[in-house]
Protein backbone atom coordinates (compact mmCIF):
# COMPACT_ATOMS: atom_id res chain seq x y z
CA UNK A 1 0.00 0.00 0.00
CA UNK A 2 1.29 3.13 -1.15
CA UNK A 3 2.64 5.56 2.14
CA UNK A 4 0.03 8.49 1.84
CA UNK A 5 0.76 11.70 3.17
CA UNK A 6 -1.25 14.81 3.58
CA UNK A 7 -0.08 16.75 1.10
CA UNK A 8 -0.21 13.38 -1.26
CA UNK A 9 -3.86 13.16 0.03
CA UNK A 10 -4.14 16.81 -1.65
CA UNK A 11 -3.69 16.00 -5.47
CA UNK A 12 0.02 14.67 -5.66
CA UNK A 13 0.01 12.00 -8.50
CA UNK A 14 -0.97 8.25 -6.94
CA UNK A 15 1.28 6.30 -9.04
CA UNK A 16 -1.03 3.27 -7.63
CA UNK A 17 -4.70 4.82 -8.62
CA UNK A 18 -2.70 5.42 -12.13
CA UNK A 19 -1.53 2.38 -12.23
CA UNK A 20 -4.88 0.22 -11.64
CA UNK A 21 -6.93 2.91 -13.88
CA UNK A 22 -4.28 2.06 -16.86
CA UNK A 23 -5.05 -1.89 -16.24
CA UNK A 24 -8.49 -1.39 -16.36
CA UNK A 25 -8.40 0.29 -19.38
CA UNK A 26 -6.36 -2.31 -21.10
CA UNK A 27 -8.97 -5.05 -19.71
CA UNK A 28 -11.80 -2.51 -20.94
CA UNK A 29 -10.78 -0.04 -23.75
CA UNK A 30 -14.70 1.81 -23.70
CA UNK A 31 -16.30 0.74 -20.75
CA UNK A 32 -18.85 -1.75 -21.88
CA UNK A 33 -17.82 -4.41 -20.60
CA UNK A 34 -18.46 -2.66 -17.25
CA UNK A 35 -22.09 -1.60 -18.35
CA UNK A 36 -22.52 -4.86 -19.35
CA UNK A 37 -21.62 -6.29 -16.11
CA UNK A 38 -23.85 -3.43 -14.34
CA UNK A 39 -26.68 -4.46 -16.27
CA UNK A 40 -26.85 -8.01 -15.85
CA UNK A 41 -26.33 -7.71 -11.89
CA UNK A 42 -29.55 -5.39 -12.20
CA UNK A 43 -31.91 -7.72 -14.07
CA UNK A 44 -30.36 -10.56 -11.87
CA UNK A 45 -31.04 -8.80 -8.87
CA UNK A 46 -34.82 -7.98 -10.32
CA UNK A 47 -35.10 -11.67 -11.28
CA UNK A 48 -38.17 -10.92 -13.83
CA UNK A 49 -38.14 -14.68 -15.88
CA UNK A 50 -39.32 -15.79 -12.29
CA UNK A 51 -41.56 -12.78 -11.03
CA UNK A 52 -41.87 -10.18 -13.54
CA UNK A 53 -40.72 -7.49 -11.40
CA UNK A 54 -38.98 -4.29 -13.57
CA UNK A 55 -38.50 -1.83 -10.65
CA UNK A 56 -35.83 -1.69 -8.35
CA UNK A 57 -37.71 0.75 -6.04
CA UNK A 58 -39.70 -2.00 -5.16
CA UNK A 59 -36.96 -4.54 -4.37
CA UNK A 60 -37.29 -5.69 -0.63
CA UNK A 61 -34.33 -3.67 1.63
CA UNK A 62 -32.41 -6.69 1.83
CA UNK A 63 -32.50 -7.52 -2.08
CA UNK A 64 -30.53 -3.97 -2.56
CA UNK A 65 -28.43 -4.69 0.20
CA UNK A 66 -27.26 -7.36 -1.86
CA UNK A 67 -26.71 -5.36 -5.26
CA UNK A 68 -23.03 -4.19 -4.06
CA UNK A 69 -22.51 -7.91 -3.06
CA UNK A 70 -23.39 -8.84 -6.54
CA UNK A 71 -21.40 -5.96 -7.98
CA UNK A 72 -18.23 -7.00 -6.37
CA UNK A 73 -18.65 -10.63 -7.54
CA UNK A 74 -19.66 -10.42 -10.77
CA UNK A 75 -17.12 -7.73 -11.67
CA UNK A 76 -14.82 -10.54 -10.19
CA UNK A 77 -15.61 -13.12 -12.58
CA UNK A 78 -16.11 -10.78 -15.50
CA UNK A 79 -12.74 -9.71 -15.29
CA UNK A 80 -11.04 -12.25 -13.67
CA UNK A 81 -9.35 -10.06 -10.89
CA UNK A 82 -6.73 -11.58 -8.50
CA UNK A 83 -8.41 -11.81 -4.74
CA UNK A 84 -6.80 -8.89 -2.40
CA UNK A 85 -5.68 -9.86 1.29
CA UNK A 86 -7.16 -6.98 3.04
CA UNK A 87 -9.40 -5.93 -0.24
CA UNK A 88 -11.61 -7.23 -2.37
CA UNK A 89 -9.55 -7.64 -5.37
CA UNK A 90 -5.64 -6.74 -6.60
CA UNK A 91 -5.61 -5.13 -9.76
CA UNK A 92 -2.10 -5.09 -11.71
CA UNK A 93 -0.85 -6.27 -8.09
CA UNK A 94 -2.31 -3.19 -6.37
CA UNK A 95 -5.39 -3.99 -3.49
CA UNK A 96 -8.04 -2.16 -4.22
CA UNK A 97 -11.98 -2.68 -2.52
CA UNK A 98 -15.49 -2.35 -4.23
CA UNK A 99 -17.82 -0.31 -3.11
CA UNK A 100 -21.37 0.30 -4.63
CA UNK A 101 -24.15 2.71 -4.23
CA UNK A 102 -27.09 4.09 -5.49
CA UNK A 103 -26.18 7.73 -5.52
CA UNK A 104 -22.68 9.09 -5.76
CA UNK A 105 -21.26 9.73 -2.19
CA UNK A 106 -23.08 7.02 -0.45
CA UNK A 107 -20.08 4.49 -0.42
CA UNK A 108 -19.03 3.77 3.01
CA UNK A 109 -15.59 2.84 4.02
CA UNK A 110 -14.75 0.77 7.07
CA UNK A 111 -11.84 1.37 9.37
CA UNK A 112 -9.81 -1.30 7.39
CA UNK A 113 -10.17 0.13 3.91
CA UNK A 114 -7.99 4.06 5.20
CA UNK A 115 -5.31 4.37 2.97
CA UNK A 116 -6.51 1.64 0.40
CA UNK A 117 -8.15 2.37 -2.94
CA UNK A 118 -11.43 2.03 -3.68
CA UNK A 119 -13.72 1.20 -6.69
CA UNK A 120 -17.12 3.32 -6.42
CA UNK A 121 -19.60 2.17 -8.63
CA UNK A 122 -23.23 3.87 -8.76
CA UNK A 123 -26.06 2.90 -11.35
CA UNK A 124 -29.26 4.28 -12.07
CA UNK A 125 -31.77 1.50 -13.79
CA UNK A 126 -34.38 5.01 -13.52
CA UNK A 127 -32.18 6.84 -15.38
CA UNK A 128 -30.02 4.44 -17.53
CA UNK A 129 -26.90 5.66 -16.18
CA UNK A 130 -24.08 4.08 -14.23
CA UNK A 131 -20.28 5.68 -13.54
CA UNK A 132 -17.09 4.11 -11.83
CA UNK A 133 -14.04 5.66 -10.57
CA UNK A 134 -11.21 5.11 -8.34
CA UNK A 135 -10.35 7.19 -4.98
CA UNK A 136 -8.27 6.44 -1.90
CA UNK A 137 -9.91 6.75 1.41
CA UNK A 138 -7.28 8.69 2.93
CA UNK A 139 -8.62 10.68 6.35
CA UNK A 140 -8.20 14.17 4.26
CA UNK A 141 -11.21 12.40 2.29
CA UNK A 142 -13.76 10.16 4.83
CA UNK A 143 -16.04 12.40 6.99
CA UNK A 144 -15.56 12.27 10.60
CA UNK A 145 -19.14 11.06 11.42
CA UNK A 146 -19.42 7.07 11.20
CA UNK A 147 -22.27 5.11 11.45
CA UNK A 148 -22.51 1.93 13.95
CA UNK A 149 -20.50 -0.13 11.94
CA UNK A 150 -17.81 2.63 12.07
CA UNK A 151 -17.69 3.18 8.58
CA UNK A 152 -17.45 6.63 7.05
CA UNK A 153 -18.75 8.14 3.57
CA UNK A 154 -16.28 10.50 1.24
CA UNK A 155 -16.39 14.04 2.15
CA UNK A 156 -16.33 16.58 -0.62
CA UNK A 157 -13.09 16.58 -1.25
CA UNK A 158 -13.47 12.99 -1.35
CA UNK A 159 -15.87 13.47 -4.31
CA UNK A 160 -13.68 15.92 -6.07
CA UNK A 161 -10.77 13.58 -5.92
CA UNK A 162 -12.30 10.69 -7.49
CA UNK A 163 -10.59 9.45 -10.94
CA UNK A 164 -13.48 8.72 -12.78
CA UNK A 165 -13.04 5.91 -15.16
CA UNK A 166 -14.51 6.08 -18.95
CA UNK A 167 -16.17 9.31 -18.71
CA UNK A 168 -17.81 9.05 -21.98
CA UNK A 169 -19.52 6.17 -21.40
CA UNK A 170 -22.06 6.29 -18.38
CA UNK A 171 -25.40 4.99 -21.09
CA UNK A 172 -26.85 1.84 -19.08
CA UNK A 173 -28.80 -0.52 -21.07
CA UNK A 174 -32.32 0.88 -21.05
CA UNK A 175 -34.74 -1.15 -18.79
CA UNK A 176 -37.42 -0.60 -21.44
CA UNK A 177 -40.45 -1.01 -19.21
CA UNK A 178 -39.43 1.81 -16.69
CA UNK A 179 -39.40 4.01 -19.45
CA UNK A 180 -43.07 2.97 -21.35
CA UNK A 181 -45.92 5.00 -20.07
CA UNK A 182 -47.66 3.34 -17.43
CA UNK A 183 -51.30 2.61 -19.90
CA UNK A 184 -49.22 1.34 -22.16
CA UNK A 185 -47.05 -1.00 -19.65
CA UNK A 186 -50.28 -2.20 -18.03
CA UNK A 187 -51.51 -2.92 -20.67
CA UNK A 188 -48.45 -5.42 -21.76
CA UNK A 189 -48.29 -6.77 -18.49
CA UNK A 190 -52.33 -7.29 -17.87
CA UNK A 191 -52.70 -9.08 -21.38
CA UNK A 192 -54.58 -12.22 -20.78
CA UNK A 193 -53.93 -15.37 -23.31
CA UNK A 194 -56.47 -18.80 -23.86
CA UNK A 195 -56.42 -21.99 -21.70
CA UNK A 196 -54.07 -19.76 -19.61
CA UNK A 197 -51.56 -19.01 -22.31
CA UNK A 198 -51.01 -15.41 -20.03
CA UNK A 199 -47.54 -15.84 -20.57
CA UNK A 200 -47.53 -16.01 -24.13
CA UNK A 201 -50.13 -13.25 -24.53
CA UNK A 202 -48.32 -10.69 -22.57
CA UNK A 203 -45.00 -10.84 -24.98
CA UNK A 204 -47.19 -11.05 -28.06
CA UNK A 205 -48.85 -7.65 -26.21
CA UNK A 206 -45.02 -6.43 -26.03
CA UNK A 207 -44.42 -6.41 -29.66
CA UNK A 208 -47.72 -4.94 -30.85
CA UNK A 209 -46.69 -2.17 -28.36
CA UNK A 210 -43.53 -1.58 -29.74
CA UNK A 211 -43.58 -2.20 -33.18
CA UNK A 212 -43.83 1.53 -34.19
CA UNK A 213 -41.14 2.33 -32.26
CA UNK A 214 -38.65 0.14 -33.68
CA UNK A 215 -37.25 -0.71 -30.22
CA UNK A 216 -34.49 -2.97 -29.28
CA UNK A 217 -36.23 -5.59 -26.96
CA UNK A 218 -33.25 -7.48 -24.66
CA UNK A 219 -33.69 -11.42 -24.03
CA UNK A 220 -34.60 -9.62 -19.91
CA UNK A 221 -37.02 -7.57 -21.34
CA UNK A 222 -38.95 -10.65 -23.34
CA UNK A 223 -38.48 -12.98 -20.02
CA UNK A 224 -39.62 -10.75 -17.94
CA UNK A 225 -43.04 -9.82 -19.64
CA UNK A 226 -43.11 -13.68 -20.66
CA UNK A 227 -42.67 -14.55 -16.59
CA UNK A 228 -43.77 -17.98 -15.81
CA UNK A 229 -42.60 -19.33 -18.68
CA UNK A 230 -40.22 -21.92 -19.76
CA UNK A 231 -38.62 -20.91 -22.68
CA UNK A 232 -40.22 -17.03 -22.99
CA UNK A 233 -37.71 -16.95 -26.24
CA UNK A 234 -39.18 -19.31 -28.01
CA UNK A 235 -42.33 -17.21 -27.54
CA UNK A 236 -41.06 -14.82 -29.50
CA UNK A 237 -39.98 -16.38 -32.80
CA UNK A 238 -41.35 -18.74 -35.43
CA UNK A 239 -43.28 -22.01 -34.92
CA UNK A 240 -46.34 -20.53 -32.94
CA UNK A 241 -44.62 -17.57 -31.66
CA UNK A 242 -45.19 -13.69 -31.87
CA UNK A 243 -43.23 -14.27 -35.11
CA UNK A 244 -46.07 -15.93 -37.19
CA UNK A 245 -48.75 -14.93 -34.97
CA UNK A 246 -48.00 -10.93 -35.87
CA UNK A 247 -47.37 -11.63 -39.42
CA UNK A 248 -50.96 -11.22 -40.33
CA UNK A 249 -51.35 -8.16 -38.90
CA UNK A 250 -48.22 -6.95 -40.78
CA UNK A 251 -45.60 -6.74 -37.87
CA UNK A 252 -42.30 -8.31 -38.56
CA UNK A 253 -40.06 -10.14 -35.42
CA UNK A 254 -36.79 -9.97 -36.69
CA UNK A 255 -33.77 -11.39 -34.25
CA UNK A 256 -29.59 -11.81 -34.78
CA UNK A 257 -29.76 -14.81 -37.07
CA UNK A 258 -29.83 -15.72 -41.27
CA UNK A 259 -31.40 -12.80 -42.70
CA UNK A 260 -33.06 -10.87 -40.47
CA UNK A 261 -30.22 -8.11 -39.68
CA UNK A 262 -30.08 -7.63 -43.12
CA UNK A 263 -33.75 -6.70 -43.50
CA UNK A 264 -33.53 -4.79 -40.30
CA UNK A 265 -30.62 -2.57 -41.17
CA UNK A 266 -32.32 -1.91 -45.26
CA UNK A 267 -35.41 -1.01 -43.40
CA UNK A 268 -33.69 1.61 -41.21
CA UNK A 269 -34.18 -0.34 -38.07
CA UNK A 270 -31.75 -0.91 -35.29
CA UNK A 271 -29.74 -4.35 -35.90
CA UNK A 272 -30.67 -6.82 -33.27
CA UNK A 273 -27.15 -8.03 -31.35
CA UNK A 274 -27.45 -12.21 -30.20
CA UNK A 275 -30.50 -12.31 -27.59
CA UNK A 276 -32.27 -9.53 -28.71
CA UNK A 277 -34.99 -8.58 -30.93
CA UNK A 278 -36.93 -5.45 -33.01
CA UNK A 279 -40.30 -5.49 -34.20
CA UNK A 280 -41.81 -3.18 -37.19
CA UNK A 281 -45.39 -3.10 -39.05
CA UNK A 282 -44.01 -3.22 -43.15
CA UNK A 283 -46.30 -2.42 -46.06
CA UNK A 284 -45.35 -2.92 -49.59
CA UNK A 285 -43.41 0.03 -50.57
CA UNK A 286 -44.99 2.44 -52.76
CA UNK A 287 -45.27 2.88 -56.27
CA UNK A 288 -43.86 6.19 -56.38
CA UNK A 289 -41.00 5.94 -54.12
CA UNK A 290 -40.80 8.16 -50.81
CA UNK A 291 -38.17 8.70 -48.54
CA UNK A 292 -38.29 5.30 -46.54
CA UNK A 293 -35.72 3.07 -46.17
CA UNK A 294 -36.33 -0.38 -48.34
CA UNK A 295 -36.30 -3.85 -47.80
CA UNK A 296 -36.31 -6.40 -50.59
CA UNK A 297 -37.77 -9.61 -49.52
CA UNK A 298 -38.95 -12.52 -52.29
CA UNK A 299 -38.74 -10.01 -54.78
CA UNK A 300 -41.12 -7.32 -53.47
CA UNK A 301 -39.71 -4.52 -51.71
CA UNK A 302 -40.76 -3.41 -48.11
CA UNK A 303 -40.95 -0.31 -45.64
CA UNK A 304 -41.83 0.10 -42.66
CA UNK A 305 -45.64 1.13 -42.25
CA UNK A 306 -47.57 4.14 -41.24
CA UNK A 307 -49.76 4.74 -39.45
CA UNK A 308 -52.53 5.71 -42.19
CA UNK A 309 -51.34 2.31 -44.15
CA UNK A 310 -53.77 -0.42 -44.16
CA UNK A 311 -52.30 -3.51 -42.64
CA UNK A 312 -51.31 -5.96 -45.00
CA UNK A 313 -49.49 -9.35 -43.73
CA UNK A 314 -45.81 -9.29 -43.56
CA UNK A 315 -43.69 -11.42 -45.78
CA UNK A 316 -42.07 -14.39 -44.35
CA UNK A 317 -38.46 -14.05 -44.24
CA UNK A 318 -36.06 -16.57 -45.65
CA UNK A 319 -34.09 -18.72 -43.06
CA UNK A 320 -30.59 -18.35 -44.51
CA UNK A 321 -29.98 -22.41 -43.79
CA UNK A 322 -32.91 -23.71 -45.56
CA UNK A 323 -33.96 -21.31 -48.56
CA UNK A 324 -30.69 -19.73 -49.10
CA UNK A 325 -30.09 -15.78 -49.34
CA UNK A 326 -32.48 -13.49 -49.92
Amino acid sequence: MTDLTEDHSRGVHDTELELVAAHLASLDHDGQRFADVLRATLDQLLDGRRNGRYEYQKLHKTEKTHMGTLVEINLHREFEFDDGDVTDYRIGGVEVDCKFSQRIGGWEMGPEMVGHLCLVVTASDQNSSWRAGLVRATEMHLRSVQNRDAKRRLNEAGVAAIRWLWPEHGKLAQNLLLHLDPETCKRIMDAKGRNQRHGQARIFQLFREVQVQGIILRRTIIETVGHGLDDPMKRARGNGGARDALRPDGILVLGHQDNDPLVARALGLPVPKKGELVAARVTPAPAIPDKRPAAEVNGTYWVVARSEDEPIAAPVIPRKRAEGNL
